[in-house]
C-alpha cells in the first residue's frame, strides 16, 4: 500500500468537522494520515480534532494566516507518497482513496487525479452533481475552457514541487492544479468521489473582487513560463481569458459599474453565442443579466 497524507485546514470549523473527519476514517483504503492544521480557531475545533487517534496529527499556527499560506505551512508535514485534501465542511465517499490510489499506482506518469462531485447544502441535501467531461491524459486544454477540478476530489503524487501561492485568497488550489495539469498527465475518474457543501456565506461569495485578479495571475504565469502553450492551445487560450474577463465584469456589476462591465464583455461578444448573450443582456437591463444567470 502507498501512504496518503490528507491535509485539512481548519478555522472555527466545529459545525461539520466531525462528519468530515469521520468520512476519512470510513475509507476502504486504510494507509493514510491526517495532517490537521488549526488556524487559531476559537471554537471547539481543537477539542473535536484531538478526540481522534494518532492517525490524526494536530498542528496549530501561531496566528491566523491567509488560506494559501496556511496550506503551505501544512505541506511541511505531508511527507507521504500521495497528497490529498479535505475541507472541514465536506465529505469523502468511502471508496474515494481506494479508487484513486489504484489508478495512480497503475499509471506512474500521472501526477494528479480528480473525479466527480455531489454538491450538498448546509443540511446535507443534494442540490447538484457534476461528473468530469475530460478524459485521462493531458487535460490542460479542456480545463482552460471548463475548469472542473474540485479540490476535495484531488490526489497528487507527492514527488513534484507542490506549493500554494501565498498571495492568493480565492484560488490557490486552481493555481496549483492548473500548473500541474499544464505539464503532466492527469487521471480523471468518471464517478462521484466527494460531497462538497455549498454555503451561502462561503469564501467564494465573499471574494468576488479577487476572482478575476487571481485567475489572471495563474493564466499569465503559465503562459509566460510555457509560451508554446499559447500556440498549441490558441482557441482554449482565448476562452480562458474571456472567462477571466467575465469574472471581472461580474465584479464590476456587483459594485454598480455597468458601463465598464459592458466594455469588457464587448471584446468577446463574437467569440461564442454565450458571450454574445452575456454582452447583449447588459444592453437591456441589469434585471435581464440577473435573469439569465439563474440558468447559467
Amino acid at each position: 500500500m502507498a501512504k496518503v497524507s490528507i491535509l485539512m485546514n481548519a478555522y472555527n470549523s466545529e459545525i461539520y468537522l466531525k462528519e468530515a473527519i469521520d468520512s476519512i476514517y470510513a475509507q476502504t483504503y486504510s494507509d493514510w494520515e491526517i495532517i490537521f492544521i488549526d488556524n487559531c480557531s476559537t471554537d471547539r475545533t481543537k477539542e473535536i480534532a484531538k478526540s481522534y487517534d494518532e492517525r490524526l496529527k494536530y498542528y496549530k499556527t501561531d496566528y491566523n494566516i491567509p488560506l494559501g499560506e496556511a496550506r503551505n505551512w501544512g505541506l511541511q508535514y505531508c511527507n507521504s507518497k500521495y497528497l490529498a485534501f479535505l475541507d472541514t465542511d465536506d465529505i469523502w465517499l468511502k471508496d474515494k482513496l481506494l479508487i484513486q490510489i489504484e489508478k495512480l499506482e497503475k499509471n506512474q506518469e500521472a501526477k494528479l487525479c480528480y473525479g466527480g462531485v455531489l454538491t450538498i447544502d448546509k443540511d446535507g441535501k443534494e442540490i447538484d452533481k457534476m461528473l468530469p467531461l475530460a478524459k485521462s491524459g493531458m487535460v490542460f486544454a479542456q480545463q482552460l475552457i471548463r475548469y472542473e477540478v474540485n479540490m476535495q476530489s484531488v490526489v497528487i503524487r507527492n514527488d513534484i514541487d507542490i506549493s500554494f501561492n501565498s498571495k492568493m485568497r480565492f484560488s490557490p488550489d486552481f493555481d496549483l492544479f492548473l500548473k500541474i495539469m499544464s505539464s503532466y498527465p492527469t487521471i480523471v475518474i468518471s464517478d462521484y468521489l466527494v460531497k462538497y457543501r455549498k454555503l451561502q456565506d462561503s469564501l467564494t461569495s465573499k471574494l468576488i473582487d479577487r476572482w478575476w485578479v487571481e485567475t489572471k495571475m495563474t493564466l499569465d504565469s503559465i503562459f509566460k513560463e510555457q509560451p508554446s502553450l499559447k500556440d498549441d492551445y490558441n482557441k482554449e487560450y482565448k476562452f480562458a481569458y474571456a472567462k477571466n474577463n467575465y469574472y471581472q465584469a461580474q465584479y464590476l456589476i456587483s459594485v454598480g459599474k455597468i458601463k465598464e462591465a459592458r466594455a469588457i464583455l464587448s471584446k468577446y461578444k463574437f467569440l461564442s453565442f454565450r458571450y454574445f448573450i452575456l454582452y447583449s443582456s447588459l444592453l437591456f437591463s441589469l434585471s435581464f443579466w440577473n435573469f439569465i444567470h439563474r440558468f447559467k
